[in-house]
């Protein structure tokens, strides 16, 4: 979802292709939320930035990942990057989270009557102007939160990287092929993604940092595929002029 506005210099991730246009329009949601509970911002949004689950204007889920570093990654799928999906930064204001995304969209989470909300607000439009969607938001928990988000994996003969996205609700999508679908769980030994024409692909932690273990059928003593794994947004992005 979403471009950094005009102050911000476009965001690129190693390998990342550049040059993409952004999404269309999302349909307008402006049903107005409750005034936002007043007092001193959440504790969860001080000291743990976190992924934040949410949906869209269509009622899917996808996650914002919000990084300590400042850089935020978001799993939504639906624009022209697919499972490559949106980056850009995060920042606390009055007691609100934003995340300006290189996408053009902006998504602020906040606190409402009790709760917290996402608002995105789609390309050009200030946070002073009507927000295009809202939903329910919430933090995510548990160890299956350190897989969500998108991951950059092995290199293309044509110099391109495979990305997949997991999402918090089981969801996982591969640029491979143009975009492919499939399904992501926790296991005793990382996040396993099956796809529809067989093989799996498990994204898992060794001496070396993370790889991606892929093969077809049922797993066996002999591996198809190791590669080094990167969840986009833990190491710093690539700023470009």
């Amino acid at each position: 979802m979403r471009i950094l506005l005009a102050l911000f210099v476009p965001l690129l991730l190693v390998g990342c292709p550049s040059g993409q246009a952004p999404p269309s329009q999302k349909a307008d949601q402006t049903t107005p939320l409750p005034a936002p509970r007043p007092g001193a911002p959440p504790k969860e949004f001080v000291e743990f930035p976190g992924t934040w689950t949410t949906t869209d204007e269509q009622g899917q889920v996808f996650d914002i990942v919000l990084f300590p570093n400042g850089q935020a990654v978001t799993n939504w799928t639906k624009g022209p990057s697919g499972a490559r999906g949106g980056r850009g930064l995060w920042r606390q204001e009055n007691g609100r989270l934003i995340a300006l995304s290189d996408d053009g969209w902006t998504d602020v989470i906040e606190t409402v009557a009790g709760g917290f909300y996402h608002t995105g607000f789609s390309p050009g439009t200030p946070l002073s102007g009507t927000p295009t969607n809202q939903a329910a938001a919430s933090r995510m928990e548990g160890p299956q939160a350190i897989f969500v988000g998108v991951w950059r994996m092995n290199k293309e003969p044509d110099g391109s990287y495979q990305y997949i996205a997991l999402q918090s609700n089981g969801r996982a999508l591969s640029t491979i092929n143009g975009g492919t679908e499939g399904k992501w769980e926790k296991t005793e030994k990382g996040a396993l993604c099956t796809w529809p024409d067989g093989w799996a692909d498990r994204i898992e932690h060794s001496s070396e940092g993370w790889q991606k273990r892929s093969w077809v059928g049922a797993e066996t003593g002999t591996t198809a595929d190791l590669s080094t794994a990167t969840r986009v947004g833990e190491i710093r992005y690539e700023i470009t002029p």
